[in-house]
């Protein structure tokens, strides 16, 4: 295959338009494979600047790789980018390993270029060698569909960054992989018949790291079996990772979104043939693992269960639904308690809530009375209450409800509920639950459940001369 006919064939088929508008910064080693990368732009004439990162891991030879990449930019007339990174330092203080060390200081530093320099795409030279040996490595070690897939083409990468401004919310970086439809061999016929020159980095000829030791021994035993080894293992991926498209595709009608909460349906859960496939692939943009997804899976009638994911969000199961909400759970002890009940003063006329809604009390004389029916009170659902302000007891009080609290629900002839049987009636969720706000009078007692209902207690009738209008806006 001409490696330039299979370079814009590959561009053409997932509709890359690299000719105009923003460059593409090519991150570039100085190995075989990335100065092939830069020699294809080159040759096609697409706008591009070349980055390279000098980790600093291997001497001398580091130091020379710069130099090499540096002059590849200048016979090409390209922008050039180079940063030093303290590698191992940076890997002991977090403890990483340095392959690891190395991916995030890269990736960072390539997403800050990106978005500050207008680079439309951040290209690496990835081929199909090491796709391969990726669907290789995960499926030793352990994956879903998604990483039997092995290297996506194009993925986007958030990048949380390092920057001292805390407006700060980080990078969002397009990885673009130009040559996964090559394997090594035809790279390295490319650059032959080329006359291209390049870097060999020492360390890939060491089994030291596990990618090696498939390089070096397991895809040779393969081509033993299988001449068109690497071709076949391409098919295969794409197989699965066209299943895999497939069923994200009937999966992503399953989550229902209502705010800051996820919900999924437990029965169609439990009617899938596969409970816990499908729940990995849910669950996973959320941080929960395979292992959680199992524990969901074989606990769907736990009532109650409760799991955190590494991402921030919790998961409960409730009577109908699995239920998703980020987390207000306080990992930390030696942290700061929740804020205390909010104080409302008589002569205030807004106050506003922690979580940014507001509420706003307006006095009124001579209000009309209401309908009122054992069914239905306008101050019920609706997020405005008309109170009999000579019964109230400043200062007032807003605060989430506490088990034990009760209060007369208007409609109900005086009679006393406790929250927690009303809020089982309304068919609240637990996140809903702990979202409601009470107004409580200075006695303690509750006058509204903030856009649910009204205590019976505080509602205005036909001998009240003042009154209290209170709108809650969120």
């Amino acid at each position: 295959m001409d490696l330039l006919e299979g370079y814009f064939k590959f561009l053409k088929t997932h509709h890359l338009n690299l000719d105009g508008g923003s460059p593409t910064l090519l991150a570039v080693s100085g190995g075989l494979d990335s100065v092939v990368m830069a020699h294809l732009f080159k040759k096609a004439g697409y706008p591009f600047a070349i980055a390279h990162c000098n980790f600093q891991l291997r001497g001398p030879e580091s130091e020379e790789d710069e130099l090499f990449v540096q002059q590849v930019a200048l016979d090409y007339e390209a922008p050039f980018f180079v940063k030093r990174f303290e590698t191992r330092t940076y890997a002991e203080k977090h403890g990483l390993s340095i392959q690891m060390a190395a991916r995030d200081l890269r990736y960072e530093w390539f997403a800050e270029l990106a978005n500050e320099g207008g680079f439309s795409f951040v290209a690496t030279a990835h081929h199909l060698n090491d796709s391969v040996e990726t669907a290789l490595l995960n499926f030793v070690r352990g994956t879903g569909l998604a990483g039997l897939t092995g290297i996506s083409w194009r993925k986007e990468i958030q990048i949380t960054g390092s920057k001292n401004d805390p407006g700060f919310s980080g990078w969002v970086v397009s990885l673009l992989r130009p040559l996964l439809f090559a394997s090594r061999d035809e790279i390295l016929e490319y650059a032959r018949a080329e006359d291209l020159t390049w870097r060999e980095d020492s360390s890939n000829a060491l089994d030291d790291y596990a990618r090696n030791q498939v390089r070096h021994h397991m895809i040779p035993r393969m081509e033993q079996l299988n001449p068109n080894f690497l071709i076949t293992a391409a098919r295969n991926m794409e197989k699965i990772r066209e299943a895999h498209d497939n069923l994200d595709f009937l999966l992503c009608g399953l989550p229902t979104i209502n705010g800051s909460e996820i919900s999924i349906d437990k029965q169609t859960i439990a009617r899938l043939p596969s409970a816990k496939q499908a729940l990995r692939q849910l669950l996973q943009p959320y941080g929960f693992d395979a292992e959680q997804a199992r524990q969901v899976a074989e606990n769907l009638g736990h009532v109650g269960l409760e799991l955190h994911s590494d991402a921030g969000y919790l998961l409960l199961i409730d009577r109908v639904n699995i239920l998703l909400h980020p987390s207000t759970k306080q990992p930390n002890p030696e942290e700061p308690p929740p804020s205390p009940a909010i104080t409302v003063q008589e002569d205030d006329l807004m106050v506003r809530l922690p979580d940014g809604s507001r509420i706003f009390l307006m006095p009124t004389t001579h209000p009309q009375i209401p309908v009122v029916s054992a069914t239905y009170h306008p101050a019920a659902l609706e997020e405005s209450a008309l109170v009999d302000a000579e019964k109230l007891q400043f200062p007032l009080h807003l605060r989430h409800w506490l088990p034990g609290d009760t209060f007369q629900p208007i409609g109900m002839g005086g009679k006393s509920q406790k929250l927690q049987d009303f809020f089982t009636n309304q068919k609240l969720t637990r996140f809903e639950k702990e979202e409601v706000w009470l107004l409580l009078n200075g006695d303690g007692s509750v006058i509204w459940l903030l856009g649910k209902r009204l205590d019976e207690r505080f509602k205005i009738h036909s001998e009240t001369k003042k009154a209290l209008k209170i709108n809650w806006i969120k």
